[in-house]
């Protein structure tokens, strides 16, 4: 009889096959679901999001909760343009009141103020959004702010986030306007005049009054949010669970002068009130105003920046940009308008040094310098981060699919995060934004748990990282290498870490949270 030879073979025995790690198992569950939108769409909620980095509070306010407000505070609307204003209402306009009885002026009002229902071409929608700021801006007086930071929580702690940066002029604009006294159209911009300019500015006592008054109602506000949100309490909201700061937004529609003016306020600001983490520029940024002074507002940050970096005992104030949310329809049909297409991007990172882009959504149109794969090489090494608006760049500037860059940037190995834009107006919220970069970006699970780390490796956050190398996630720093995140607590030199750094203890928070999801949904 013959035996059956065990093991005996000369041919090596291949090794049995490595077991998937659980990031690799939970990538295939994303993957087995890509094609299901409800399912699809409740995995997706569920996971923990890190940040929200580029989120305007004017317009991420809920449109229904905006409504109930100017409901509560009698506001009145104008049924022809639908512009709210204050009481008593004026001819032509209707108290907000009448929109608990009348259906018809509700929905009309929601459809004025939001993107809910609109038909119309790209460039129509496009203004259609912009006017909305100015339709429902008397809702959103001074005494609501509190409701509208609560609000923006609420909606950050349902979708799993813990972080959120809110876009805000904080009264910038009182400021701006003194800009007239001291600066003249004709005047020389140059690093001297304008330190020269700043210290005018200081002095005034308009200046001191607005500083002192905004520091108190930013404290004032946060306070007043998480008081209604009954935060410390059995009954506390999912917005007591995300941790916030401001970036004072100057006004790019306004000339270059009011802008420097602003931004000057903004470094002061950010030297008594800690809440401020940042500097920007909003509002359209094909606006006259804009184009034409886009370089001179760049030169000038750079020289607040320059400034506030050799001035010892200063805070630092953090820059990020608008940038590249342009398409050639909106820009005017010469030369020189369409060329701003070329250059935005790279002139915010080269002149104004930003350590992050806002939209970024034209930078394959850019060929100044060496071009767009110069400029995303050298973004690449600059460590500068695109905050990644889905739903903005699609609604507004018609770029989805393989039109948007998101690909691009991450192909470069350009650290990028999604952000929400203006979720109130757009009936959106960050979850739309995951949703979008799987179902029409195509991403994994892996890219997409790097864009959450990345949301708040790039924060404005003080403190050290949790990780080893910056932008890379697969080490983390000695004092927690060892640890494990989780339920259990770390180990004293973590815990000296985390206790002695805001970034490093919202990373480990989220680091816990992305590993109790990802077992729930192993399960």
């Amino acid at each position: 009889m013959a035996l059956l030879a065990v093991g005996c073979s000369d041919e090596p025995t291949s090794p049995p096959p490595a077991e998937a790690s659980r990031e690799e198992r939970v990538g295939q569950k994303l993957e087995s679901l890509r094609n299901q939108p409800a399912p699809l769409r409740d995995f997706l909620v569920q996971l923990p999001k890190g940040a929200d980095l580029h989120n305007h509070l004017s317009g991420a306010v809920t449109m229904e909760n905006l409504i109930q407000w100017g409901t509560e505070d009698g506001v009145c609307v104008n049924t022809t343009t639908w512009v709210a204003a204050a009481p008593p209402c004026a001819a032509g306009a209707l108290s907000m009141v009448n929109t608990q009885t009348d259906a018809t002026f509700k929905r009309n009002i929601l459809e004025a103020w939001s993107m809910e229902g609109f038909q119309g071409t790209l460039l129509e929608g496009h203004q259609h959004f912009f006017d909305a700021f100015g339709k429902f801006g008397a809702v959103l007086s001074e005494p609501r702010t509190d409701d509208s930071i609560a609000d923006v929580l609420n909606t950050a702690g349902r979708n799993h986030q813990i972080y959120v940066e809110l876009l805000q002029g904080l009264s910038s604009s009182t400021v701006g306007k003194l800009a007239a006294k001291y600066i003249q159209p004709g005047d020389p911009w140059d690093e001297a005049y304008l330190l020269k300019k700043r210290g005018e500015l200081l002095a005034d006592p308009v200046f001191t009054a607005t500083m002192e008054a905004t520091q108190a109602s930013i404290t004032k506000s946060i306070t007043g949010a998480r008081d209604l949100l009954k935060c410390g309490t059995a009954a506390a909201e999912p917005g007591c669970d995300v941790a916030t700061r401001f970036v004072l937004s100057a006004n790019r529609t306004q000339d270059r002068g009011y802008v420097f003016a602003q931004w000057v306020y903004a470094y002061e600001l950010a030297q008594v009130s800690p809440e401020v983490v940042g500097i920007n520029l909003v509002s359209p940024e094909e606006n006259d105003n804009s184009l034409k002074f886009y370089d001179d507002e760049m030169f000038a940050l750079d020289v607040l920046r320059r400034f506030n970096q050799r001035t010892a005992n200063r805070r630092t104030v953090h820059i990020s940009l608008h940038a590249g949310e342009l398409i050639p329809a909106v820009l005017p049909t010469t030369p020189e308008g369409q060329r701003q297409l070329s250059f935005h991007i790279r002139h915010a990172v080269e002149i104004a040094h930003a350590e992050r882009i806002g939209h970024g959504a034209d930078v394959l149109d850019e060929t100044a310098g060496d071009g767009a794969e110069d400029l995303l090489w050298d973004m690449n090494g600059l460590d500068v981060m695109v905050e990644i608006c889905l739903s903005s760049n699609s609604i507004l500037l018609g770029k989805s699919g393989a039109a948007h860059p998101l690909k691009s940037y991450l192909g470069h190995g350009v650290p990028v995060a999604l952000s929400t834009d203006d979720q109130g107006i757009f009936r959106t919220n960050i979850t739309d934004e995951y949703v979008r970069a799987v179902s029409d970006q195509g991403l994994d699970y892996r890219t997409l748990k790097a864009m959450v780390r990345t949301s708040l490796e790039h924060a404005f956050l003080p403190g050290a990282s949790l990780w080893k190398t910056r932008s890379q996630y697969d080490g983390r720093v000695e004092a927690c290498a060892q640890d494990t995140p989780g339920p259990n607590a770390p180990s004293a030199n973590c815990a000296a870490l985390l206790a002695s750094s805001e970034r490093a203890a919202l990373q480990w928070k989220l680091e816990s949270q992305l590993a109790a999801f990802e077992e729930a949904v192993l399960k």
